[in-house]
């Protein structure tokens, strides 16, 4: 990948995830993340697709979880206990931007989010 695609696609993931961290401070609780899951997954999903283009295999993986979560919301699922998952797992993407950063641990707390959904 060039420099140039690497400046870009940051600069376009580090705007995605600044726009769910402010959805999210606008949320208190699973019912208000239901309520803005089609927003949110909007943005999952464009970091799903770029994270791996450019290197950041770790934020994909996370994110492709995140988003089938979030599109099952969006469809009606319920799913308890997502709220501060999510936020962290926006936070811990952010730091994985600027350094690499283990994302193994968060990522298994929403894989185990996730393994409990019907699908």
């Amino acid at each position: 990948m060039s420099d140039e695609f690497i400046k870009i696609a940051t600069q376009e993931i580090n705007d995605e995830l600044s726009s769910i961290s402010t959805i999210l401070g606008l949320c208190q609780n699973d019912n208000d993340v239901s309520k803005n899951s089609d927003k949110i997954e909007k943005h999952i999903h464009k970091i799903k697709g770029l994270a791996p283009m450019m290197g950041k295999e770790n934020i994909g993986n996370l994110a492709k979880t995140l988003d089938f979560i979030l599109k099952k919301i969006a469809s009606g699922q319920k799913v308890d206990g997502f709220f501060e998952p999510l936020s962290i797992s926006t936070e811990q993407m952010k730091i994985t931007m600027d350094k690499p950063h283990d994302l193994g641990e968060v990522h298994k707390q929403i894989s185990d989010i996730a393994s409990k959904i019907v699908d």
